[in-house]
């Protein structure tokens, strides 16, 4: 794991050089027959792997998927596995969460990695090693501004050739919860971002309080303005089934929908189980954690 400190100086990369990219559109008819009939040796987009996501969602260079959900439902701690799951396609992740330390971060990640409370001490040597090359952390927590996040976002894609990058959360990168341009203009320049440099960003945000955390958000739940949901690829509502995990009736206790696909044909929703000990969302109610295999005996 390595870690980006604030201290950095990022002022070179906060201007996005100007770019003319007026071409004639038949210099993308190989693109359009590969997008038609795709080669055999195109390798396929980074995914979740749960068995049932796999094949359904996409983590395609150039999109930007915005993970939204009530505030405590479990957006940052699902994505914390999606993350590890990244890492686990090589994957070259970086994480900028303004809410949670990176020992924090990296305490629920071994968890989940370990699949259970209380990893190891080789344990957590062997995955912290194992994540150099895979796994950066910016080290900022508090509210920050959104020009520098991009800044950051621009310096790491350059120095250590990010792929995949997590912004936790849009709030706390835009003052005011009214401030309704700045979150388009920031969503917009992370969209151009993405675009320019292929690679996916993952952005988190939150819904409004509606008439009650039992009653499933969706994507015209979602906070701020309405043309974050426009502007960005996909669209995933995480919401944490409370009744179903505390009378343990069998119910999936989280939910994941994909209310947005632009580049996907799937929409629809995933059901999980929450694990307390391995904070790993499970597939069906009768499976145990899976230890992530990183070449620990």
């Amino acid at each position: 794991m390595q870690v980006i400190p604030d201290t950095l100086d990022f002022s070179a990369y906060l201007e996005e050089p100007e770019q003319h990219n007026v071409r004639p559109a038949s210099e993308w008819l190989q693109d359009t027959i590969n997008s038609f009939y795709v080669p055999a040796d195109t390798q396929k987009a980074p995914t979740m792997l749960w068995l049932k996501t796999k094949d359904k969602v996409q983590f395609r260079p150039g999109e930007v998927s915005l993970w939204a959900g009530v505030n405590g439902h479990g957006k940052s701690m699902i994505l914390s596995q999606v993350e590890l799951d990244l890492c686990y396609q090589a994957e070259r992740v970086m994480v900028a969460s303004f809410e949670m330390r990176p020992v924090q971060q990296m305490h629920r990640m071994s968890r989940q990695a370990y699949a259970g409370r209380d990893p190891s001490i080789p344990f957590l040597k062997t995955f912290h090693k194992w994540t150099d090359g895979r796994l950066w952390l910016y080290d900022h927590v508090g509210a920050v501004e959104w020009r520098k996040v991009i800044a950051v976002m621009r310096y790491a894609a350059k120095e250590f050739g990010i792929t995949q990058f997590v912004v936790d959360s849009l709030m706390k990168c835009v003052k005011g919860e009214d401030d309704y341009n700045g979150q388009k203009d920031f969503v917009n320049d992370l969209c151009s971002f993405a675009q320019a440099n292929q690679i996916h960003v993952h952005l988190v945000h939150h819904v409004r309080k509606g008439e009650s955390e039992h009653k499933t958000p969706g994507k015209f739940d979602i906070k701020g303005a309405g043309a974050i949901t426009d502007m960005v690829d996909n669209v995933f509502i995480v919401w944490r089934n409370k009744k179903a995990f505390e009378e343990k009736n069998g119910d999936p206790t989280a939910v994941v929908a994909c209310e947005k696909q632009r580049n996907g044909e799937f929409e629809g929703k995933f059901g999980f189980w929450f694990d307390v000990d391995s904070q790993q969302y499970l597939e069906n109610d009768s499976d145990r954690p899976n230890r992530y295999s990183i070449g620990w005996a």
